[in-house]
Protein backbone atom coordinates (compact mmCIF):
# COMPACT_ATOMS: atom_id res chain seq x y z
CA UNK A 1 0.00 0.00 0.00
CA UNK A 2 2.80 2.44 0.87
CA UNK A 3 4.43 1.86 -2.54
CA UNK A 4 1.06 2.22 -4.29
CA UNK A 5 0.23 5.58 -2.70
CA UNK A 6 3.71 6.90 -3.51
CA UNK A 7 3.14 6.08 -7.18
CA UNK A 8 -0.19 7.89 -7.06
CA UNK A 9 1.34 10.91 -5.32
CA UNK A 10 4.02 11.04 -8.03
CA UNK A 11 1.23 11.10 -10.59
CA UNK A 12 -0.52 13.87 -8.65
CA UNK A 13 2.71 15.85 -8.70
CA UNK A 14 2.88 15.52 -12.49
CA UNK A 15 -0.75 16.64 -12.84
CA UNK A 16 -0.18 19.67 -10.61
CA UNK A 17 2.73 20.63 -12.82
CA UNK A 18 0.70 20.18 -16.00
CA UNK A 19 -2.82 21.36 -15.16
CA UNK A 20 -3.70 24.97 -14.29
CA UNK A 21 -6.83 24.05 -12.32
CA UNK A 22 -4.99 22.47 -9.37
CA UNK A 23 -5.04 24.08 -5.94
CA UNK A 24 -3.14 22.12 -3.29
CA UNK A 25 -1.66 23.25 0.03
CA UNK A 26 1.84 22.86 1.42
CA UNK A 27 2.55 19.65 3.40
CA UNK A 28 1.14 19.35 6.91
CA UNK A 29 3.51 20.46 9.65
CA UNK A 30 5.57 17.62 11.22
CA UNK A 31 3.93 15.99 14.23
CA UNK A 32 0.47 17.48 13.59
CA UNK A 33 -1.04 14.23 12.33
CA UNK A 34 0.06 12.27 15.38
CA UNK A 35 -1.15 15.04 17.67
CA UNK A 36 -4.59 14.93 16.01
CA UNK A 37 -4.78 11.15 16.34
CA UNK A 38 -3.67 11.04 19.95
CA UNK A 39 -5.91 13.90 21.02
CA UNK A 40 -9.03 12.34 19.51
CA UNK A 41 -8.21 8.66 20.10
CA UNK A 42 -8.55 7.78 16.41
CA UNK A 43 -6.30 6.72 13.55
CA UNK A 44 -6.13 7.98 9.97
CA UNK A 45 -5.26 5.48 7.21
CA UNK A 46 -1.54 5.42 6.41
CA UNK A 47 -2.24 6.32 2.77
CA UNK A 48 -4.02 9.54 3.76
CA UNK A 49 -1.29 10.44 6.23
CA UNK A 50 1.26 10.12 3.42
CA UNK A 51 -1.01 12.29 1.25
CA UNK A 52 -1.11 14.96 3.98
CA UNK A 53 2.67 14.83 4.25
CA UNK A 54 2.76 15.58 0.52
CA UNK A 55 -0.02 18.18 0.51
CA UNK A 56 -2.29 19.32 3.34
CA UNK A 57 -5.47 19.02 1.25
CA UNK A 58 -6.59 20.62 -1.98
CA UNK A 59 -8.63 20.19 -5.13
CA UNK A 60 -8.73 20.01 -8.91
CA UNK A 61 -11.52 22.25 -10.23
CA UNK A 62 -13.48 22.66 -13.47
CA UNK A 63 -12.75 25.47 -15.92
CA UNK A 64 -15.87 27.27 -14.69
CA UNK A 65 -14.69 27.21 -11.08
CA UNK A 66 -11.18 28.24 -12.13
CA UNK A 67 -12.69 31.36 -13.70
CA UNK A 68 -14.51 32.10 -10.44
CA UNK A 69 -11.26 31.67 -8.49
CA UNK A 70 -9.49 34.11 -10.80
CA UNK A 71 -12.39 36.56 -10.57
CA UNK A 72 -12.83 36.43 -6.79
CA UNK A 73 -9.13 35.88 -5.99
CA UNK A 74 -10.08 33.33 -3.32
CA UNK A 75 -10.96 29.63 -3.10
CA UNK A 76 -14.02 29.56 -0.83
CA UNK A 77 -16.69 29.57 -3.55
CA UNK A 78 -14.86 26.86 -5.46
CA UNK A 79 -14.56 24.72 -2.33
CA UNK A 80 -18.33 24.77 -1.92
CA UNK A 81 -18.78 23.51 -5.48
CA UNK A 82 -15.90 21.07 -5.93
CA UNK A 83 -14.86 17.70 -4.58
CA UNK A 84 -12.28 18.93 -2.11
CA UNK A 85 -9.76 16.89 -0.08
CA UNK A 86 -9.70 18.36 3.41
CA UNK A 87 -6.66 19.69 5.22
CA UNK A 88 -5.86 18.23 8.63
CA UNK A 89 -7.28 21.36 10.28
CA UNK A 90 -10.52 20.99 8.30
CA UNK A 91 -10.66 17.28 9.13
CA UNK A 92 -10.49 18.10 12.84
CA UNK A 93 -13.21 20.75 12.52
CA UNK A 94 -15.54 18.48 10.55
CA UNK A 95 -14.74 15.50 12.79
CA UNK A 96 -15.82 17.45 15.85
CA UNK A 97 -18.98 18.56 14.04
CA UNK A 98 -19.90 15.02 13.03
CA UNK A 99 -19.04 13.64 16.46
CA UNK A 100 -21.59 16.06 17.92
CA UNK A 101 -24.22 14.80 15.43
CA UNK A 102 -23.12 11.27 16.41
CA UNK A 103 -25.49 9.05 14.30
CA UNK A 104 -24.93 6.38 16.95
CA UNK A 105 -21.35 5.69 15.88
CA UNK A 106 -19.71 6.27 19.25
CA UNK A 107 -22.18 3.94 20.98
CA UNK A 108 -21.52 1.22 18.41
CA UNK A 109 -17.76 1.59 18.72
CA UNK A 110 -17.83 1.86 22.51
CA UNK A 111 -15.35 4.73 22.36
CA UNK A 112 -14.48 7.82 20.30
CA UNK A 113 -16.63 8.69 17.31
CA UNK A 114 -15.27 6.31 14.62
CA UNK A 115 -15.99 8.18 11.36
CA UNK A 116 -13.40 10.62 10.02
CA UNK A 117 -14.54 13.02 7.26
CA UNK A 118 -11.73 13.69 4.76
CA UNK A 119 -13.43 14.88 1.58
CA UNK A 120 -16.23 17.37 0.84
CA UNK A 121 -18.20 16.66 -2.34
CA UNK A 122 -19.73 18.98 -4.93
CA UNK A 123 -23.11 18.55 -3.21
CA UNK A 124 -21.72 19.50 0.24
CA UNK A 125 -21.75 15.93 1.54
CA UNK A 126 -18.76 14.13 3.04
CA UNK A 127 -16.75 11.03 2.40
CA UNK A 128 -15.38 9.32 5.50
CA UNK A 129 -12.89 6.78 6.76
CA UNK A 130 -13.54 4.44 9.68
CA UNK A 131 -10.92 4.72 12.42
CA UNK A 132 -9.20 1.34 12.72
CA UNK A 133 -6.89 0.19 15.51
CA UNK A 134 -4.04 -1.37 13.53
CA UNK A 135 -1.42 1.09 12.29
CA UNK A 136 -1.09 -0.20 8.72
CA UNK A 137 -4.74 -1.16 8.23
CA UNK A 138 -6.53 0.77 5.48
CA UNK A 139 -10.13 1.91 5.86
CA UNK A 140 -12.42 1.84 2.86
CA UNK A 141 -14.00 5.12 1.74
CA UNK A 142 -17.71 5.59 2.49
CA UNK A 143 -20.29 8.20 1.59
CA UNK A 144 -21.74 9.91 4.67
CA UNK A 145 -24.88 11.66 3.51
CA UNK A 146 -26.06 13.74 6.44
CA UNK A 147 -29.75 13.00 5.95
CA UNK A 148 -29.23 9.25 6.03
CA UNK A 149 -28.34 6.93 8.90
CA UNK A 150 -24.93 5.33 9.23
CA UNK A 151 -26.53 2.04 8.18
CA UNK A 152 -26.89 3.39 4.63
CA UNK A 153 -23.39 4.81 4.18
CA UNK A 154 -22.13 2.69 1.29
CA UNK A 155 -18.65 1.83 0.06
CA UNK A 156 -17.15 4.24 -2.49
CA UNK A 157 -13.64 2.79 -2.77
CA UNK A 158 -11.67 -0.02 -1.16
CA UNK A 159 -9.11 2.45 0.21
CA UNK A 160 -7.90 6.03 -0.15
CA UNK A 161 -5.33 5.20 -2.83
CA UNK A 162 -8.06 3.71 -5.02
CA UNK A 163 -10.19 6.82 -4.46
CA UNK A 164 -7.29 9.16 -5.24
CA UNK A 165 -6.61 7.32 -8.50
CA UNK A 166 -10.26 7.86 -9.45
CA UNK A 167 -9.97 11.51 -8.41
CA UNK A 168 -6.97 11.99 -10.71
CA UNK A 169 -8.50 9.96 -13.57
CA UNK A 170 -11.52 12.30 -13.59
CA UNK A 171 -9.54 15.47 -12.78
CA UNK A 172 -11.47 16.10 -9.58
CA UNK A 173 -14.83 14.54 -10.44
CA UNK A 174 -14.76 10.99 -9.02
CA UNK A 175 -17.75 8.85 -8.20
CA UNK A 176 -18.84 9.70 -4.65
CA UNK A 177 -21.95 7.52 -4.38
CA UNK A 178 -21.45 4.49 -2.18
CA UNK A 179 -22.68 0.97 -2.89
CA UNK A 180 -24.16 -0.69 0.21
CA UNK A 181 -24.06 -4.06 -1.59
CA UNK A 182 -20.24 -3.84 -1.53
CA UNK A 183 -20.04 -2.70 2.08
CA UNK A 184 -21.48 -0.38 4.73
CA UNK A 185 -19.60 1.87 7.12
CA UNK A 186 -21.38 0.39 10.13
CA UNK A 187 -19.93 -3.05 9.35
CA UNK A 188 -16.38 -1.75 9.71
CA UNK A 189 -16.77 -0.20 13.16
CA UNK A 190 -14.53 -1.92 15.66
CA UNK A 191 -16.23 -2.84 18.93
CA UNK A 192 -14.23 -3.16 22.16
CA UNK A 193 -14.33 -6.93 21.72
CA UNK A 194 -12.65 -6.76 18.28
CA UNK A 195 -9.87 -4.31 19.14
CA UNK A 196 -6.53 -5.59 20.32
CA UNK A 197 -5.61 -2.97 22.90
CA UNK A 198 -1.99 -3.80 23.65
CA UNK A 199 -1.73 -0.61 25.67
CA UNK A 200 1.77 0.56 26.53
CA UNK A 201 2.81 1.20 30.08
CA UNK A 202 4.03 4.70 30.91
CA UNK A 203 7.57 3.36 31.17
CA UNK A 204 7.26 1.83 27.69
CA UNK A 205 6.00 5.14 26.29
CA UNK A 206 8.97 6.96 27.82
CA UNK A 207 11.38 4.39 26.42
CA UNK A 208 9.84 4.54 22.92
CA UNK A 209 9.68 8.34 22.72
CA UNK A 210 13.22 8.72 24.09
CA UNK A 211 14.49 6.44 21.31
CA UNK A 212 12.45 8.44 18.81
CA UNK A 213 13.98 11.71 20.00
CA UNK A 214 17.49 10.35 19.57
CA UNK A 215 16.66 9.92 15.88
CA UNK A 216 14.47 13.01 15.45
CA UNK A 217 15.24 15.60 18.09
CA UNK A 218 12.67 18.10 16.80
CA UNK A 219 9.63 15.81 17.17
CA UNK A 220 7.31 18.02 19.24
CA UNK A 221 4.71 15.29 19.73
CA UNK A 222 7.31 12.84 21.07
CA UNK A 223 8.22 15.38 23.76
CA UNK A 224 4.54 15.92 24.58
CA UNK A 225 3.77 12.21 24.71
CA UNK A 226 6.78 11.56 26.96
CA UNK A 227 5.80 14.50 29.16
CA UNK A 228 2.29 13.12 29.62
CA UNK A 229 3.78 9.75 30.59
CA UNK A 230 6.02 11.45 33.15
CA UNK A 231 2.97 13.24 34.58
CA UNK A 232 1.10 9.98 35.01
CA UNK A 233 4.09 8.64 36.91
CA UNK A 234 4.10 11.71 39.17
CA UNK A 235 7.28 13.27 37.74
CA UNK A 236 6.02 16.81 37.12
CA UNK A 237 9.51 18.27 36.79
CA UNK A 238 10.41 16.01 33.84
CA UNK A 239 6.95 16.52 32.36
CA UNK A 240 7.31 20.31 32.46
CA UNK A 241 10.69 20.13 30.77
CA UNK A 242 9.18 18.11 27.90
CA UNK A 243 6.07 20.31 27.66
CA UNK A 244 8.31 23.37 27.38
CA UNK A 245 10.26 21.71 24.58
CA UNK A 246 7.04 20.82 22.71
CA UNK A 247 5.91 24.44 22.87
CA UNK A 248 9.34 25.68 21.77
CA UNK A 249 9.08 23.46 18.70
CA UNK A 250 5.38 24.02 17.92
CA UNK A 251 4.15 27.18 19.62
CA UNK A 252 0.92 27.28 17.64
CA UNK A 253 -0.56 24.07 19.07
CA UNK A 254 -3.27 24.87 21.65
CA UNK A 255 -3.19 21.34 23.11
CA UNK A 256 0.40 21.83 24.24
CA UNK A 257 -0.46 25.00 26.16
CA UNK A 258 -3.49 23.25 27.63
CA UNK A 259 -1.40 20.38 28.97
CA UNK A 260 1.19 22.71 30.49
CA UNK A 261 -1.59 24.81 31.99
CA UNK A 262 -3.08 21.67 33.51
CA UNK A 263 0.31 20.85 35.05
CA UNK A 264 0.66 24.36 36.48
CA UNK A 265 -2.88 24.24 37.87
CA UNK A 266 -2.25 20.92 39.60
CA UNK A 267 0.91 22.42 41.08
CA UNK A 268 -1.07 25.36 42.48
CA UNK A 269 0.47 27.87 40.06
CA UNK A 270 -2.83 29.46 39.10
CA UNK A 271 -1.51 32.54 37.33
CA UNK A 272 0.87 30.52 35.15
CA UNK A 273 -1.97 28.08 34.40
CA UNK A 274 -4.29 30.93 33.42
CA UNK A 275 -1.72 32.34 31.00
CA UNK A 276 -1.45 28.97 29.23
CA UNK A 277 -5.22 28.42 29.18
CA UNK A 278 -5.63 31.93 27.75
CA UNK A 279 -3.22 31.02 24.96
CA UNK A 280 -4.98 27.72 24.26
CA UNK A 281 -8.36 29.47 24.01
CA UNK A 282 -6.89 32.19 21.80
CA UNK A 283 -5.54 29.55 19.42
CA UNK A 284 -8.76 27.50 19.50
CA UNK A 285 -11.64 29.66 20.78
CA UNK A 286 -14.38 27.05 20.33
CA UNK A 287 -12.82 24.27 22.38
CA UNK A 288 -15.11 23.46 25.30
CA UNK A 289 -12.39 21.73 27.34
CA UNK A 290 -10.00 24.67 27.13
CA UNK A 291 -12.77 27.11 28.07
CA UNK A 292 -13.89 24.95 30.98
CA UNK A 293 -10.40 24.58 32.44
CA UNK A 294 -9.85 28.31 32.12
CA UNK A 295 -13.17 28.91 33.86
CA UNK A 296 -12.20 26.54 36.68
CA UNK A 297 -8.90 28.38 37.15
CA UNK A 298 -10.64 31.76 37.14
CA UNK A 299 -13.06 30.39 39.74
CA UNK A 300 -10.13 29.31 41.91
CA UNK A 301 -8.76 32.86 41.61
CA UNK A 302 -12.20 34.26 42.60
CA UNK A 303 -12.63 35.90 39.19
CA UNK A 304 -16.21 34.70 39.12
CA UNK A 305 -17.70 36.84 36.35
CA UNK A 306 -14.97 35.95 33.88
CA UNK A 307 -15.34 32.28 34.81
CA UNK A 308 -19.10 32.51 34.36
CA UNK A 309 -18.66 34.00 30.90
CA UNK A 310 -16.56 31.00 29.80
CA UNK A 311 -18.90 28.28 31.08
CA UNK A 312 -21.96 30.08 29.71
CA UNK A 313 -20.32 30.06 26.30
CA UNK A 314 -19.67 26.32 26.56
CA UNK A 315 -23.27 25.62 27.62
CA UNK A 316 -24.68 27.82 24.86
CA UNK A 317 -22.85 25.63 22.35
CA UNK A 318 -23.59 22.33 24.08
CA UNK A 319 -26.29 22.13 26.74
CA UNK A 320 -25.17 18.61 27.71
CA UNK A 321 -21.64 19.56 28.81
CA UNK A 322 -21.49 18.09 32.30
CA UNK A 323 -18.19 19.70 33.33
CA UNK A 324 -19.43 23.19 32.43
CA UNK A 325 -22.56 22.75 34.57
CA UNK A 326 -20.50 21.51 37.50
CA UNK A 327 -18.20 24.52 37.33
CA UNK A 328 -21.14 26.90 36.92
CA UNK A 329 -22.92 25.44 39.93
CA UNK A 330 -19.83 26.17 42.04
CA UNK A 331 -19.64 29.72 40.67
CA UNK A 332 -23.30 30.43 41.39
CA UNK A 333 -22.93 29.18 44.97
CA UNK A 334 -19.81 31.29 45.45
CA UNK A 335 -21.63 34.47 44.36
CA UNK A 336 -24.80 33.67 46.31
CA UNK A 337 -27.01 32.72 43.34
CA UNK A 338 -28.46 29.71 45.17
CA UNK A 339 -31.53 29.20 42.97
CA UNK A 340 -29.44 29.12 39.80
CA UNK A 341 -26.97 26.78 41.48
CA UNK A 342 -29.81 24.41 42.42
CA UNK A 343 -31.07 24.42 38.84
CA UNK A 344 -27.60 23.47 37.63
CA UNK A 345 -27.38 20.75 40.28
CA UNK A 346 -30.66 19.32 38.96
CA UNK A 347 -29.34 19.46 35.39
CA UNK A 348 -26.17 17.66 36.46
CA UNK A 349 -28.25 14.90 38.05
CA UNK A 350 -30.30 14.51 34.85
CA UNK A 351 -27.19 14.34 32.67
CA UNK A 352 -25.55 11.75 34.92
CA UNK A 353 -28.71 9.63 34.93
CA UNK A 354 -28.86 9.75 31.12
CA UNK A 355 -25.24 8.73 30.59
Amino acid sequence: MKADIHKTLTRLDLIIGRETNCHFNNPVAPGKIETFEKKNGIRLPLSYKLFLEYTNGGMIVSDRLEEIIKRDKELDTAKWNATFLLSLEEIEEKYNDKASWNFGGAELAGGPYPFIPFCSTETDEYLVFVSLSKENEESPVFDAFHEESVNSWGLVAENFNEFLISYLDTLGHPNVLGDVAKGMAVDFIETPETVETGEESQEEIIDRTTKRLKVKSDDDWAYMERGMAYMKLGDAKSALKDYNQSIALAGDDPFYYFKRGELYRNAGKKRAALIDFDTAVKLKPDDALYLSFRAETLYDMKKHQRALKDVNLVIERDDTDLLAYMIREDIYRAIGETEKADLDAQKIKELEENK
